[in-house]
């Protein structure tokens, strides 16, 4: 038997990989998170809405129903069922270097009755999901933003060019957590003493990948969306719910309430933990800014 072949059996034997340079990626991961999003909306196609959430969502997820978060798998549980028609899919995806933690965004449409009639409603979703102990993806939050019928197709979802190297450490969330509070606090306090414009200098990635989504308008990306941050002069007050990490620390949202004046919402923001800093990935306002 060849030397070579001799040294990966033994390797595979004591559970290390024979050829580390081929270090796997997070892609099967990413591909799953896709697969979850597109499963559940399909299931809502199939089995109405209620079950489809009821199925899909994590026990201790939140969804914004009424102007306020509420248990998202207890409340479906209790509504009774819809004959309404509401299909989405996602065309944007994210996921930790874990590849336990991610999220899906894209654009839904709802209809009262049939597939047969004209959407009544228009906008875009964001899902943050994670992996179960038992190798589930649940989601743990879903919320979104509605705005007008889009002048032309949203894009279908590219798959990225190059995944990230799947990592096996695994960090103290309190920790992680603490941390991403502080960044989550201190924009906070920005938007409130300053603006929104200065909440973001603090925390716009370098590159051009920050995504925001807005009330009433379509998802804001790329250089669009770091012109739409240097100019927004409004100042917000944030009230903050919750922060969660993914175990490998680099990926973790918040969500909470935003006011300007006396108009109370919901947002959530998708974080990125990079060279030591939390980034801003992805945001949703419920308000709507002018």
């Amino acid at each position: 038997m060849p030397v070579f072949l001799t040294l990966g059996l033994l390797l595979i034997c004591l559970g290390t990989p024979p050829f580390p340079w081929t270090s796997a990626t997070v892609q099967a991961d990413y591909e799953a998170l896709v697969a979850a999003e597109l499963g559940f909306a399909q299931m809502a196609l199939d089995r109405g809405i209620r079950d489809a959430f009821v199925e899909n969502l994590d026990e201790q997820s939140v969804i914004f129903i009424k102007n306020r978060f509420l248990p998202g798998k207890s409340t479906y549980q209790r509504l009774p069922p819809s004959s309404g028609r509401l299909t989405w899919r996602p065309n944007y995806a994210e996921i930790s270097a874990s590849g336990t933690m991610g999220f899906t965004t894209g654009p839904f449409e709802f209809r009262p009755r049939t597939m047969d009639e004209d959407p009544v409603s228009y906008g875009q979703f964001t899902s943050v999901w994670h992996k179960t102990a038992a190798g589930d993806w649940k989601a743990l939050i879903d919320f979104g933003c509605t705005h007008a019928k889009p002048d032309q197709p949203v894009a279908a979802l590219q798959m990225p060019g190059q995944f990230g190297v799947k990592t096996n450490t695994v960090l103290d969330t309190t920790k992680t957590g603490r941390e991403l509070r502080q960044a989550e606090t201190e924009f906070i306090r920005l938007a409130h003493s300053q603006s929104l414009r200065g909440a973001y200098q603090a925390v716009l990635p370098a590159s051009d990948s920050v995504r925001l989504l807005r009330e009433g308008n379509p998802v804001y990306t790329g250089t669009v969306a770091r012109e739409k941050a240097a100019s927004s002069n409004q100042k917000i007050d944030f009230q903050l719910v919750q922060v969660m990490t993914a175990s490998s620390g680099d990926f973790g949202f918040t969500y909470g309430y935003a006011t300007i004046g006396q108009i109370r919402n919901g947002y959530l923001r998708i974080w990125r933990k990079r060279q030591g800093a939390w980034q801003l990935a992805h945001e949703v306002l419920g308000v709507q800014l002018m």
